[in-house]
């Protein structure tokens, strides 16, 4: 827990609340001084909490960054050089330190956790620690798991594949239930959805695939906001190269976000939902809301044959009105579009000078 109470009587009663804060930081390195102590039990205890603070930490920065991102109380009504931009700034610095303020102390939490700890925790590093005290403590299944979700995001490394190969072997480990520990919603209800369209599901399948297209848009907003956290870079004594390296910093790394372990792209992923919908919708003999996940998917790959094909049937079927697209994908798509285009342009100009 992170609050300890203490009940302290003076005269009268009065409650003295003394809460102790927990710090990420101090949490891991217990567990890697476990670790090499091989003080197995402890190595586990130490680095599950750090999991689970590390993911409040995230929780906190992250909802904080979306809605002061989106508060913007304008005093200046009138846009003069770039006045407006630098009160859009000096607005979100004060919302942001208010709410990160408010959030880290209603979970008890430090906020300064170094960029190493949170590097190590973006590569998975705690889950290479966790499947050998696992399996010292020969919690085989639990081992294969950890073992497993580390090599997700790590896959050029062969040992932690033999490891994995290893485990599954073992007679204690069913391989079905050795899962990533890490993975997101929407990976979830894809695979769910997938599976209910081979059986032929069609009701199944459009409620997990919706629900995987809604997880997915959520998650990459929560991804993207992670971005706005820095290492420190090189500062130059021109404001406005520092501003666009930092801009350019925070575009490669939403860029990223997109890189998932089903599809190579955002727009791939949400394509391929879109085109399992459309069947099912079919199917269902919703007819419209078939037509309207045609409408969308053409709107993301508008050369594509058979997708064409499938809209002069539907546009045969329905009202034109109703052969239009989603306004979330749509969004993303031409929010996805202008990114890149503005981080091409960085890159054709600075592939010299920016790394």
């Amino acid at each position: 827990m992170f609050l300890v109470k203490s009940v302290c009587f003076l005269g009268m009663i009065v409650f003295s609340v003394c809460s102790k804060f927990s710090s990420l930081d101090t949490i891991y390195q217990k567990g890697v001084d476990a670790y090499s102590r091989e003080r197995w039990s402890e190595c586990i205890v130490h680095f599950e909490e750090s999991l689970h603070l590390y993911k409040t930490y995230k929780t906190v920065i992250i909802n904080c960054r979306l809605k002061c991102n989106t508060e913007n109380k304008s005093q200046i009504l009138e846009q003069i050089e770039d006045l407006k931009i630098y009160e859009l700034f000096l607005n979100r610095r004060n919302c942001l330190i208010r709410c990160l303020d408010n959030e880290f102390e209603n979970v008890y939490m430090y906020n300064n956790v170094s960029n190493k700890i949170l590097s190590n925790f973006q590569s998975r590093k705690p889950y290479e620690y966790l499947h050998l005290c696992y399996f010292e403590m020969n919690a085989l299944p639990k081992a294969a798991s950890a073992a497993y979700t580390y090599y997700v995001a790590n896959t050029e490394n062969e040992i932690m594949k033999n490891n994995v190969d290893y485990y599954i072997l073992q007679p204690e480990v069913d391989s079905k239930e050795v899962i990533d520990l890490e993975s997101e919603d929407y990976q979830v209800l894809y695979r769910i959805g997938l599976k209910a369209y081979k059986l032929k599901n069609w009701g199944e399948t459009i409620a997990n695939m919706e629900e995987a297209l809604t997880h997915y848009l959520n998650w990459e907003n929560s991804c993207r906001a992670e971005c706005e956290h820095l290492s420190e870079q090189d500062w130059t004594s021109e404001f406005s190269i520092t501003i666009a390296n930092y801009i350019a910093s925070v575009l490669t790394c939403r860029q990223k976000c997109q890189n998932n372990p089903i599809f190579n792209t955002g727009v791939e992923l949400l394509a391929e939902i879109l085109n399992y919908l459309q069947i099912s919708y079919y199917h269902m003999e919703r007819i419209e809301d078939a037509s309207q996940a045609v409408a969308t998917y053409l709107f993301l790959i508008p050369n594509d044959e058979d997708m064409l094909e499938n809209k002069k049937i539907y546009i045969s079927l329905v009202d034109k009105k109703s052969f239009s697209e989603r306004s979330d994908v749509v969004y993303y798509f031409k929010r996805d579009k202008q990114e890149k285009m503005l981080l091409n342009f960085f890159l054709s100009e600075n592939n010299d000078n920016y790394a």
